[in-house]
Protein backbone atom coordinates (compact mmCIF):
# COMPACT_ATOMS: atom_id res chain seq x y z
CA UNK A 1 0.00 0.00 0.00
CA UNK A 2 1.29 3.73 -0.95
CA UNK A 3 0.32 7.03 0.85
CA UNK A 4 -0.20 9.69 -1.35
CA UNK A 5 -0.60 13.67 -0.20
CA UNK A 6 -1.17 15.97 -2.73
CA UNK A 7 -3.02 19.43 -2.94
CA UNK A 8 -4.03 20.82 -6.34
CA UNK A 9 -6.28 23.69 -8.09
CA UNK A 10 -7.40 21.81 -10.45
CA UNK A 11 -10.96 20.01 -10.50
CA UNK A 12 -10.49 16.79 -8.30
CA UNK A 13 -10.92 14.76 -11.27
CA UNK A 14 -8.70 16.38 -13.38
CA UNK A 15 -6.47 15.58 -9.99
CA UNK A 16 -6.95 12.26 -10.16
CA UNK A 17 -6.23 11.92 -13.76
CA UNK A 18 -2.58 13.26 -12.86
CA UNK A 19 -1.74 10.21 -10.64
CA UNK A 20 0.93 7.72 -12.08
CA UNK A 21 -1.10 4.62 -10.97
CA UNK A 22 -3.98 5.50 -13.45
CA UNK A 23 -2.18 3.93 -16.48
CA UNK A 24 -3.60 0.86 -15.23
CA UNK A 25 -7.28 -0.42 -14.82
CA UNK A 26 -8.84 1.77 -11.63
CA UNK A 27 -11.54 2.76 -9.61
CA UNK A 28 -11.25 6.00 -7.35
CA UNK A 29 -13.98 6.34 -4.45
CA UNK A 30 -14.42 7.55 -0.57
CA UNK A 31 -14.60 4.80 1.93
CA UNK A 32 -18.21 4.96 1.56
CA UNK A 33 -18.04 3.67 -1.51
CA UNK A 34 -19.28 6.28 -3.61
CA UNK A 35 -17.43 6.41 -7.02
CA UNK A 36 -15.53 9.53 -8.00
CA UNK A 37 -14.34 8.52 -10.97
CA UNK A 38 -13.19 5.07 -12.78
CA UNK A 39 -11.17 3.89 -15.95
CA UNK A 40 -11.87 0.09 -16.31
CA UNK A 41 -10.67 -1.29 -19.15
CA UNK A 42 -13.03 -3.55 -20.94
CA UNK A 43 -10.99 -5.53 -22.68
CA UNK A 44 -8.98 -6.22 -19.09
CA UNK A 45 -7.04 -9.56 -18.87
CA UNK A 46 -8.38 -11.78 -16.34
CA UNK A 47 -4.89 -11.57 -14.45
CA UNK A 48 -4.29 -7.19 -14.66
CA UNK A 49 -4.97 -5.56 -10.74
CA UNK A 50 -7.31 -3.06 -10.58
CA UNK A 51 -6.27 -0.46 -8.60
CA UNK A 52 -8.66 0.81 -5.98
CA UNK A 53 -8.09 4.47 -4.66
CA UNK A 54 -9.58 5.84 -1.07
CA UNK A 55 -10.21 9.31 -1.27
CA UNK A 56 -10.35 11.23 1.63
CA UNK A 57 -10.71 15.04 0.40
CA UNK A 58 -11.20 18.42 2.09
CA UNK A 59 -12.30 21.30 -0.56
CA UNK A 60 -11.78 24.92 0.45
CA UNK A 61 -12.80 26.75 -2.60
CA UNK A 62 -11.15 25.63 -5.77
CA UNK A 63 -8.30 24.13 -3.62
CA UNK A 64 -8.17 20.46 -2.71
CA UNK A 65 -6.41 19.00 -0.03
CA UNK A 66 -6.33 14.89 -0.61
CA UNK A 67 -4.67 12.14 0.63
CA UNK A 68 -5.22 9.45 -1.29
CA UNK A 69 -4.70 5.59 -0.56
CA UNK A 70 -3.79 2.99 -3.29
CA UNK A 71 -4.41 0.10 -2.90
CA UNK A 72 -4.25 -2.68 -5.73
CA UNK A 73 -6.67 -5.91 -5.67
CA UNK A 74 -7.17 -8.73 -7.99
CA UNK A 75 -10.17 -9.53 -7.43
CA UNK A 76 -12.89 -8.15 -5.10
CA UNK A 77 -16.46 -8.46 -3.53
CA UNK A 78 -16.16 -5.12 -3.46
CA UNK A 79 -15.65 -4.97 -7.10
CA UNK A 80 -18.34 -6.69 -8.54
CA UNK A 81 -20.47 -4.55 -6.54
CA UNK A 82 -19.48 -1.30 -7.29
CA UNK A 83 -20.11 -2.66 -11.02
CA UNK A 84 -23.40 -3.79 -10.24
CA UNK A 85 -24.33 -0.09 -8.81
CA UNK A 86 -22.76 1.65 -11.89
CA UNK A 87 -24.65 -0.30 -14.06
CA UNK A 88 -28.07 -0.18 -12.47
CA UNK A 89 -27.95 3.71 -11.23
CA UNK A 90 -28.84 4.99 -14.39
CA UNK A 91 -31.81 2.57 -14.79
CA UNK A 92 -35.38 3.04 -13.25
CA UNK A 93 -35.31 -0.56 -11.86
CA UNK A 94 -36.08 -1.56 -8.39
CA UNK A 95 -33.34 -2.56 -6.59
CA UNK A 96 -33.04 -4.64 -3.11
CA UNK A 97 -29.91 -4.58 -1.05
CA UNK A 98 -29.61 -7.33 1.16
CA UNK A 99 -26.82 -7.46 4.10
CA UNK A 100 -26.32 -7.26 7.50
CA UNK A 101 -26.83 -5.45 10.18
CA UNK A 102 -24.25 -2.37 10.10
CA UNK A 103 -22.69 -3.66 6.91
CA UNK A 104 -23.25 -0.20 5.00
CA UNK A 105 -26.86 -1.03 2.99
CA UNK A 106 -27.56 2.55 3.19
CA UNK A 107 -24.38 4.05 1.82
CA UNK A 108 -25.29 1.87 -1.17
CA UNK A 109 -28.55 3.35 -1.28
CA UNK A 110 -26.59 6.98 -1.45
CA UNK A 111 -23.85 5.69 -3.70
CA UNK A 112 -26.81 4.51 -6.54
CA UNK A 113 -28.57 7.80 -6.12
CA UNK A 114 -25.85 10.08 -6.23
CA UNK A 115 -24.60 8.04 -10.02
CA UNK A 116 -28.20 8.74 -11.36
CA UNK A 117 -28.32 11.84 -10.99
CA UNK A 118 -31.76 12.10 -9.94
CA UNK A 119 -33.44 14.18 -6.90
CA UNK A 120 -34.29 13.97 -3.72
CA UNK A 121 -33.17 11.40 -1.67
CA UNK A 122 -36.14 10.37 0.71
CA UNK A 123 -35.62 7.75 3.14
CA UNK A 124 -38.03 5.64 5.80
CA UNK A 125 -36.91 3.21 7.90
CA UNK A 126 -40.03 0.61 8.00
CA UNK A 127 -39.41 -0.94 10.89
CA UNK A 128 -39.34 2.23 13.26
CA UNK A 129 -43.45 3.12 12.63
CA UNK A 130 -46.55 0.96 12.69
CA UNK A 131 -48.92 0.37 10.09
CA UNK A 132 -51.04 3.76 10.23
CA UNK A 133 -48.09 5.92 10.50
CA UNK A 134 -46.39 3.97 7.97
CA UNK A 135 -48.87 4.08 5.45
CA UNK A 136 -49.36 7.66 6.37
CA UNK A 137 -45.90 8.38 5.57
CA UNK A 138 -45.46 6.18 2.27
CA UNK A 139 -48.79 7.91 1.01
CA UNK A 140 -49.90 10.89 2.61
CA UNK A 141 -53.47 11.83 3.54
CA UNK A 142 -56.17 13.95 3.28
CA UNK A 143 -57.37 16.49 5.97
CA UNK A 144 -60.18 14.75 8.34
CA UNK A 145 -58.74 11.23 6.86
CA UNK A 146 -58.71 10.73 10.76
CA UNK A 147 -58.41 12.04 14.00
CA UNK A 148 -55.89 14.56 13.94
CA UNK A 149 -55.68 14.89 10.26
CA UNK A 150 -56.03 18.73 10.40
CA UNK A 151 -54.38 19.47 7.00
CA UNK A 152 -53.53 17.47 3.74
CA UNK A 153 -50.26 15.45 4.35
CA UNK A 154 -47.49 14.66 1.28
CA UNK A 155 -46.66 11.23 1.38
CA UNK A 156 -42.91 10.09 0.70
CA UNK A 157 -43.84 9.08 -2.59
CA UNK A 158 -45.00 12.77 -3.53
CA UNK A 159 -41.99 14.48 -1.62
CA UNK A 160 -39.65 12.18 -3.66
CA UNK A 161 -40.97 12.66 -7.10
CA UNK A 162 -38.38 12.66 -9.48
CA UNK A 163 -35.80 11.13 -7.09
CA UNK A 164 -35.34 8.09 -5.41
CA UNK A 165 -37.12 6.42 -2.30
CA UNK A 166 -35.41 4.53 0.15
CA UNK A 167 -37.23 1.67 1.71
CA UNK A 168 -34.84 0.89 4.80
CA UNK A 169 -35.55 -2.63 6.99
CA UNK A 170 -38.54 -3.52 3.86
CA UNK A 171 -39.06 -7.13 5.25
CA UNK A 172 -40.69 -4.84 8.33
CA UNK A 173 -43.29 -3.82 6.40
CA UNK A 174 -46.56 -5.48 7.62
CA UNK A 175 -48.64 -7.59 4.91
CA UNK A 176 -51.86 -5.46 4.89
CA UNK A 177 -49.55 -2.54 3.37
CA UNK A 178 -47.18 -4.78 1.49
CA UNK A 179 -50.21 -5.40 -1.07
CA UNK A 180 -50.60 -1.08 -1.23
CA UNK A 181 -47.07 -0.90 -1.69
CA UNK A 182 -47.05 -3.83 -4.32
CA UNK A 183 -50.16 -2.23 -6.37
CA UNK A 184 -47.88 1.40 -7.04
CA UNK A 185 -45.12 -0.64 -7.91
CA UNK A 186 -47.17 -2.30 -10.79
CA UNK A 187 -49.49 0.50 -12.01
CA UNK A 188 -47.08 3.32 -10.72
CA UNK A 189 -50.52 5.00 -9.18
CA UNK A 190 -51.44 5.57 -5.61
CA UNK A 191 -54.07 7.41 -3.52
CA UNK A 192 -53.28 9.71 -0.19
CA UNK A 193 -54.99 8.04 3.14
CA UNK A 194 -58.72 9.15 2.71
CA UNK A 195 -58.11 10.46 -0.67
CA UNK A 196 -60.16 9.75 -4.15
CA UNK A 197 -57.47 11.65 -6.88
CA UNK A 198 -55.27 9.45 -8.10
CA UNK A 199 -51.26 10.55 -7.74
CA UNK A 200 -48.95 9.23 -10.09
CA UNK A 201 -45.53 7.99 -9.18
CA UNK A 202 -42.54 8.90 -10.36
CA UNK A 203 -39.58 7.55 -7.51
CA UNK A 204 -37.07 5.13 -8.21
CA UNK A 205 -37.23 2.30 -5.32
CA UNK A 206 -34.22 1.12 -3.23
CA UNK A 207 -35.24 -1.27 -0.85
CA UNK A 208 -32.84 -2.50 1.99
CA UNK A 209 -33.07 -5.54 4.50
CA UNK A 210 -30.99 -8.19 6.49
CA UNK A 211 -33.91 -10.58 6.22
CA UNK A 212 -33.77 -13.44 3.54
CA UNK A 213 -36.60 -12.29 1.84
CA UNK A 214 -36.85 -15.61 -0.23
CA UNK A 215 -37.48 -17.45 3.36
CA UNK A 216 -39.53 -14.93 4.65
CA UNK A 217 -41.99 -15.46 1.74
CA UNK A 218 -41.75 -19.07 2.63
CA UNK A 219 -42.97 -18.21 5.70
CA UNK A 220 -46.23 -16.34 4.81
CA UNK A 221 -44.43 -13.09 6.44
CA UNK A 222 -43.81 -11.24 3.01
CA UNK A 223 -45.55 -11.23 0.00
CA UNK A 224 -43.72 -13.06 -2.96
CA UNK A 225 -45.25 -11.20 -5.69
CA UNK A 226 -43.76 -7.94 -3.93
CA UNK A 227 -40.62 -9.73 -3.25
CA UNK A 228 -40.45 -10.29 -7.53
CA UNK A 229 -41.02 -6.50 -7.66
CA UNK A 230 -38.66 -5.23 -5.42
CA UNK A 231 -35.47 -7.85 -6.14
CA UNK A 232 -35.44 -6.70 -10.15
CA UNK A 233 -31.77 -5.63 -9.26
CA UNK A 234 -30.55 -7.82 -6.19
CA UNK A 235 -26.65 -6.29 -4.64
CA UNK A 236 -25.73 -7.73 -1.66
CA UNK A 237 -23.18 -6.35 0.53
CA UNK A 238 -20.38 -8.39 1.76
CA UNK A 239 -20.25 -8.18 5.98
CA UNK A 240 -16.57 -6.78 7.16
CA UNK A 241 -15.22 -10.63 8.09
CA UNK A 242 -15.26 -10.69 4.01
CA UNK A 243 -13.50 -7.73 3.54
CA UNK A 244 -10.84 -7.15 5.94
CA UNK A 245 -8.68 -5.94 3.35
CA UNK A 246 -10.63 -2.25 3.95
CA UNK A 247 -10.33 -2.54 7.32
CA UNK A 248 -7.01 -0.01 7.62
CA UNK A 249 -8.44 2.30 5.10
CA UNK A 250 -11.69 2.26 7.22
CA UNK A 251 -10.03 2.99 10.34
CA UNK A 252 -8.14 5.84 8.86
CA UNK A 253 -11.59 7.42 7.66
CA UNK A 254 -13.32 7.03 10.63
CA UNK A 255 -10.26 7.91 12.95
CA UNK A 256 -9.93 11.04 10.93
CA UNK A 257 -13.68 12.07 10.65
CA UNK A 258 -13.85 11.34 14.87
CA UNK A 259 -10.51 12.39 16.60
CA UNK A 260 -10.65 15.20 19.18
CA UNK A 261 -7.76 16.78 18.00
CA UNK A 262 -4.84 15.32 16.19
CA UNK A 263 -5.10 12.34 14.47
CA UNK A 264 -3.86 9.24 16.35
CA UNK A 265 -2.86 5.93 14.58
CA UNK A 266 -3.13 2.24 15.40
CA UNK A 267 0.02 0.46 16.36
CA UNK A 268 0.62 -2.55 14.33
CA UNK A 269 -0.58 -4.71 17.36
CA UNK A 270 -3.85 -3.02 17.41
CA UNK A 271 -4.22 -3.13 13.66
CA UNK A 272 -3.73 -6.57 14.15
CA UNK A 273 -5.92 -7.01 16.61
CA UNK A 274 -9.19 -5.37 14.56
CA UNK A 275 -8.05 -7.76 11.76
CA UNK A 276 -8.40 -10.80 13.28
CA UNK A 277 -11.25 -9.58 14.78
CA UNK A 278 -14.60 -11.08 12.84
CA UNK A 279 -16.92 -7.68 13.53
CA UNK A 280 -20.53 -9.54 13.69
CA UNK A 281 -21.70 -5.48 13.70
CA UNK A 282 -19.66 -4.81 10.51
CA UNK A 283 -18.77 -1.36 10.14
CA UNK A 284 -21.16 0.78 12.90
CA UNK A 285 -19.36 -2.07 15.31
CA UNK A 286 -16.09 -0.68 14.05
CA UNK A 287 -16.76 2.71 14.11
CA UNK A 288 -17.87 2.59 17.63
CA UNK A 289 -15.26 0.64 19.10
CA UNK A 290 -12.86 3.44 17.21
CA UNK A 291 -14.83 5.66 19.38
CA UNK A 292 -14.28 4.33 22.39
CA UNK A 293 -10.27 3.88 21.26
CA UNK A 294 -10.01 7.45 21.11
CA UNK A 295 -11.63 8.17 24.36
CA UNK A 296 -9.64 5.96 26.21
CA UNK A 297 -6.00 6.87 24.44
CA UNK A 298 -6.63 10.61 25.00
CA UNK A 299 -3.59 12.33 24.95
CA UNK A 300 -1.59 9.62 23.24
CA UNK A 301 -0.21 9.63 19.82
CA UNK A 302 -1.16 6.02 19.08
CA UNK A 303 -3.64 3.93 20.14
CA UNK A 304 -2.97 0.50 21.50
CA UNK A 305 -4.21 -2.94 22.07
CA UNK A 306 -4.63 -1.75 25.65
CA UNK A 307 -7.01 0.91 24.21
CA UNK A 308 -9.20 -1.21 22.83
CA UNK A 309 -12.94 -2.65 24.36
CA UNK A 310 -12.40 -5.74 26.71
CA UNK A 311 -14.47 -8.03 24.35
CA UNK A 312 -12.36 -7.20 21.17
CA UNK A 313 -9.36 -8.20 23.25
CA UNK A 314 -9.96 -11.14 24.59
CA UNK A 315 -11.19 -12.58 21.11
CA UNK A 316 -8.35 -11.93 20.00
CA UNK A 317 -5.75 -13.19 22.64
CA UNK A 318 -5.49 -16.94 21.19
CA UNK A 319 -3.08 -19.74 22.84
CA UNK A 320 -4.02 -17.80 26.49
CA UNK A 321 -6.25 -20.19 28.79
CA UNK A 322 -7.32 -19.83 32.73
CA UNK A 323 -5.05 -23.42 33.07
CA UNK A 324 -2.09 -21.22 31.93
CA UNK A 325 -2.51 -18.36 33.45
CA UNK A 326 -2.49 -20.22 36.99
CA UNK A 327 0.74 -21.58 35.73
CA UNK A 328 2.78 -18.71 35.25
CA UNK A 329 0.77 -16.64 38.43
CA UNK A 330 2.15 -19.51 40.37
CA UNK A 331 5.91 -19.71 38.63
CA UNK A 332 6.45 -15.67 38.80
CA UNK A 333 4.58 -15.84 42.21
CA UNK A 334 1.57 -13.74 41.34
CA UNK A 335 3.74 -11.31 40.04
CA UNK A 336 1.57 -9.78 37.42
CA UNK A 337 4.06 -7.52 35.31
CA UNK A 338 6.12 -10.85 34.91
CA UNK A 339 2.90 -12.90 34.07
CA UNK A 340 1.58 -10.05 31.20
CA UNK A 341 5.32 -10.34 29.40
CA UNK A 342 5.02 -14.08 29.45
CA UNK A 343 2.17 -13.77 27.66
CA UNK A 344 3.21 -11.17 25.44
CA UNK A 345 0.86 -8.58 26.49
CA UNK A 346 0.34 -5.37 28.42
CA UNK A 347 -0.29 -5.46 32.04
CA UNK A 348 -3.64 -4.07 31.48
CA UNK A 349 -4.46 -6.60 29.01
CA UNK A 350 -4.07 -9.20 31.07
CA UNK A 351 -6.22 -7.37 33.66
CA UNK A 352 -8.70 -7.11 31.45
CA UNK A 353 -8.21 -10.71 30.72
CA UNK A 354 -8.58 -11.84 34.24
CA UNK A 355 -12.05 -9.79 34.32
CA UNK A 356 -13.77 -12.05 31.88
CA UNK A 357 -12.04 -15.47 33.69
CA UNK A 358 -13.46 -14.41 37.13
CA UNK A 359 -16.73 -12.79 35.96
Amino acid sequence: MEKLYFSSVVSLKDFLKQLPVLGHPFIAYDISHQIIDQSVAHGKKSDEPTYYLYVQQQHYGELYFVNTTVKEYSSSAIENMMSIIQKVAKTPFPVLVRGESGSGKELVAHAIHKASEREPFVAVNCAALNANLLESELFGHVKGAFTGAIRDHKGMFERAAGGTLFLDEVAEIPLELQAKLLRVLETGEFMRLGGEQVIQSNVRIIAATHRALREEAKLGRFRQDLLYRLRVIPIFVPPLRERKEEIEQLVDKLLLENSFEDTPNLTLRAMNVLKHYDWPGNIRELKNTLLYALTMAQGKTQIDIEDLPQDIICENLTGINYESYQALMQKHQNNLNAVAKALGISRSTLWRYRQKWES
